[in-house]
């Protein structure tokens, strides 16, 4: 059974660029193995490094030529890629993983993974005004938040004008839930934080790496993705 996170691709050409519905993708999939609604004999992530197709996992590769992991784009692959990590979702891999491998889920810390996509769906972007890529019709323009704390806390997150949006996670399992982009975005941007908060103290918090912008070069439909809590980030 493959198991992706996300699923773009953007070759500067409308033949060939897609968006595949991906925003709670990856949560969906590792539901349906943990809750016994698919049993596979194994499973396989997709994928590892695939960068061009946005379902990577590894970290970035360096953007120093010299370096070992080192890489050369095609079709402008780097405008999409570059600065947009994913390790976070290593945390919620492992999590589900050994959930799956071991029948018991285990919390020992408080996390909050969170991704977003940096313009709204409906920008139209400088350098490819008449690019189309199939699929932009299903994402939702918002901050996915996936919480996994070690006792009840209330998740508070902004996004711009959307300020002190709640919902409330506890040790029986992870818990997902969004925020939606506001309708008016700035021309300064606006970055996302989250903060996990338990008896009326932030334990953990985060701002996103990256700002949503309503504008764009670039058609970009790959997620950044952050963490509030320690783990894999950077």
């Amino acid at each position: 059974m493959a198991v992706s996170p996300w699923q773009f691709k953007n070759v500067n050409s409308s033949d060939g660029s897609f968006l595949a519905y991906s925003d709670t993708l990856f949560d969906y999939r590792f539901q349906q193995l943990v809750n016994g609604t698919i049993n596979p004999d194994m499973i396989e992530l997709l994928t590892w490094n695939d960068y061009g197709e946005s379902h990577y996992l590894r970290k970035l590769p360096s953007e120093v030529e010299s370096a070992p992991d080192y890489i050369i784009y095609a079709n402008g692959m780097e405008n999409y890629v570059q600065g947009f990590n994913h390790n976070p979702w290593r945390i919620m891999a492992k999590y589900y993983i050994t959930w799956w491998k071991t029948g018991k889920p285990g919390i020992n810390q408080d996390q909050v993974v969170y991704w977003y996509r940096v313009h709204p769906a409906a920008a139209t972007c400088s350098e490819q005004p008449y690019l189309t890529i199939s699929g932009t019709q299903y994402p939702v323009d918002a901050v996915f938040a996936w919480a996994l704390v070690q006792s009840p806390a209330t998740i508070e997150i902004d996004v711009g004008s959307n300020k002190n949006w709640t919902f409330t996670a506890d040790a029986s399992g992870p818990v997902l839930n969004m925020v939606p982009f506001p309708k008016t975005i700035p021309a300064a941007g606006i970055t996302p934080s989250v903060r996990i908060v338990r008896n009326g103290n932030v334990v953990q918090q985060s701002s996103g790496s990256l700002p949503i912008n309503a504008t764009c070069d670039w058609y970009n439909f790959n997620p950044v993705v952050n963490l509030a809590g320690t783990g894999v980030n950077a």
